[in-house]
């Protein structure tokens, strides 16, 4: 696996970089159920909504929320739309390629994580449990995985990864962090530090998603 040293917390919206992340428009054709049913799953069947939002402004909001919270809290339930940026039913599998659930796919980017966060910060938790993930579908796909780690007298840390995979090449852990406002780790947490498992120099091609064809 590939770790990236450039921390880049915040959103980028250029369309020319391969990171670029803004959520456009899924379409919804008439024989297209598959996403049909994506979207009832996000926000339940049509007919227990009601039109608040124009699409264009529902664009905006879910744009805006994207960049505030660096792509890991959106309220999915506000839009009527389906975009391209959508969360993780964890029970189930994004990708046709995977054959294993949302829940171990990411617990498993969620544990690499966090050994490369116990090696750069001298901490030593481990990982409990993936709270949610929310994912960005383009030619790739990039995760941002919130999940719950715990340190050696057992005490419970909310975490952020953010997980690349562009153009579905390899993964690159773009940075962990833990859930802004919480206490700073204390010197509990930075007692044995854990070497990762997996060679982050590793430049083998990742079979984790479908690549949309244009």
């Amino acid at each position: 696996m590939a770790s990236s040293s450039r921390i880049d917390y915040e959103i980028i919206s250029d369309p020319f970089n391969p990171q670029c992340v803004i959520a456009g428009f899924i379409p919804l054709w008439r024989d297209n159920e598959k996403e049909k049913l994506l979207l009832e799953r996000i926000r339940g069947k049509e007919d227990n909504t009601s039109l608040k939002y124009t699409p264009q402004e529902e664009r905006d909001l879910i744009n805006g929320q994207i960049r505030n919270s660096q792509g890991f809290d959106v309220d999915f339930s506000m839009f009527r739309c389906l975009f391209n940026f959508y969360p993780s039913s964890l029970d189930e599998s994004h990708s046709t390629l995977i054959r294993e659930t949302d829940r171990i796919f990411f617990g498993r980017l969620a544990q690499e994580s966090i050994a490369d966060y116990n090696i750069k910060e001298g901490t030593s938790f481990d990982f409990l449990e993936v709270e949610k993930a929310n994912l960005y579908r383009s030619k790739g796909y990039i995760y941002f995985i919130t999940f719950v780690a715990k340190d050696p007298c057992h005490q419970t840390k909310v975490f952020q990864a953010k997980v690349c995979n562009v153009f579905c090449r390899e993964i690159e852990h773009s940075f962990c962090r833990l859930k802004p406002g919480q206490q700073e780790c204390d010197e509990d947490s930075k007692r044995v530090v854990k070497k990762p498992r997996y060679n982050t120099r590793s430049n083998k091609r990742a079979d984790v998603g479908d690549i949309l064809r244009d």
